[in-house]
């Protein structure tokens, strides 16, 4: 019997000393990734967020107009479409990469509905306001460089933009209007299932899927709106012909500034609100708890907890357990 309490000490020390030495070894791993997660890792602050978006939409524009005005061998949804993969990627982690006030307008009010994010109302005319700004810049930039490089040799050296109000006075504006909706209820849709579906984590692949998206809405609206699917551009675009109107004395338009912001901001505004419910509908009858706009670098917060989790412990001998057994053994002898 003695023998038999000596061994169950001698696992009882083994077992304290393997738990010692595991949980060295937790808290190594743990020092390693601390550095790594805190120090590496920051939340974006909103004014870095809004550069990013004034930068993005600035390049967004530039990319539409120089191509519009040029007449490159590259249609200009597939330029679109590239430029917006290519910031996915870029920017997607800092802002959501929006660089569309329908898109903000989508993925603020999804937050909320949802009520992950308490900040909406403060940051969504924010970030309409510094995307607008960036696109007016873009195409400005766009336009004289366009007109001072004299690689034109039309007369007039540049047309106008085909975007209202420079339209043929057949065409239906609120068909137009109609249609910017759709297309953009379309893409924002495709955001929020990709950006905020709760059972789909961030995928490599989502700036493929965005940019995809941008560009079947596109050219699903491009022969009756020309295709803006974006309200900023789209004011930056109607200043770029405003430029173009001032030097080249075009002549009148058929339809007015009313109609523009009718198609353009309206038709886009009540798109993304549509895309919302669309999503909330599934959300709510598929979750039991909502999911927030998340994107790339989620992913690799997940992974990064899955390595910080300790591994599981030995089994540790009950010391009251053994002191019973101690106490029966006494009263046997």
């Amino acid at each position: 019997m003695p023998e038999v309490l000596a061994s169950v000490e001698l696992v009882q020390v083994k077992a304290k000393g393997s738990s010692r030495s595991e949980s060295k070894k937790i808290s190594k791993n743990e020092r390693s990734h601390k550095p790594f997660v805190e120090d590496s890792t920051l939340e974006p602050t909103l004014p870095l967020k809004l550069l990013c978006e004034f930068i993005g939409t600035s390049g967004l524009a530039y990319t539409v107009v120089m191509n519009a005005l040029n007449t490159s061998d590259i249609p200009v949804p597939v330029c679109a479409a590239l430029y917006l993969m290519l910031m996915v990627y870029g920017i997607g982690s800092v802002s959501g990469c929006h660089i569309n006030p329908g898109v903000s307008a989508a993925v603020f009010i999804w937050g909320a509905v949802s009520k992950t994010n308490p900040k909406w109302m403060f940051e969504l005319p924010l970030y309409i306001i510094f995307q607008t700004c960036g696109a007016i810049a873009g195409a400005a930039l766009a336009v004289e460089f366009s007109m001072a490089s004299n690689i034109s040799d039309a007369d007039p050296e540049y047309y106008a933009i085909g975007i209202y109000p420079y339209r043929d006075v057949d065409e239906k504006w609120w068909i137009a209007m109609s249609s910017e909706g759709l297309a953009l209820s379309f893409f924002c849709f495709a955001i929020l299932r990709v950006c905020c579906d709760h059972d789909k984590p961030p995928q490599p692949t989502d700036g493929l899927v965005i940019g995809i998206s941008h560009f079947t809405a596109i050219v699903g609206t491009a022969s009756i709106s020309a295709g803006a699917v974006n309200p900023a551009v789209a004011t930056a675009i109607r200043i770029v012909n405003y430029v173009l109107d001032e030097e080249y004395d075009y002549a009148d338009t058929y339809h007015n500034e009313a109609i523009f912001f009718a198609v353009y901001w309206v038709g886009p505004l009540i798109g993304a609100l549509l895309a919302t419910s669309f999503h909330f509908l599934i959300e709510f009858n598929t979750s039991i708890e909502f999911t927030g706009y998340s994107f790339l670098h989620t992913g690799r917060e997940k992974y990064i907890q899955e390595k910080r989790q300790p591994k599981s412990q030995p089994p540790v001998i009950n010391v009251d357990i053994t002191k019973q057994r101690k106490r029966k053994a006494a009263t046997r002898r």
